[in-house]
């Protein structure tokens, strides 16, 4: 189980920060990686928004590319 909820606050903040990420795939809904996991159709790593998403900081993250690697452990 991932240590992010899946909330829709969550949700509402992450299409702020993954919604405008290079790496992002472009398809509605596929955000909140970091607690979700792995994107439906991921892209090459291109550039990572996460460091500078609330979220990420809030819960000490430490990686990125959540939506090539994988939810949060």
């Amino acid at each position: 189980m991932s240590k992010i909820p899946d909330t829709k606050e969550n949700l509402e903040t992450c299409a702020k920060y993954c919604g405008s990420c290079p790496t992002h795939s472009g398809i509605a809904g596929d955000l909140l990686f970091c607690a979700r996991g792995k994107s439906r159709a991921p892209k090459p790593e291109a550039g990572c928004n996460c460091e500078h998403c609330p979220i990420w900081n809030g819960a000490g993250l430490k990686d990125h590319y959540y939506c090539r690697n994988g939810a949060a452990k």
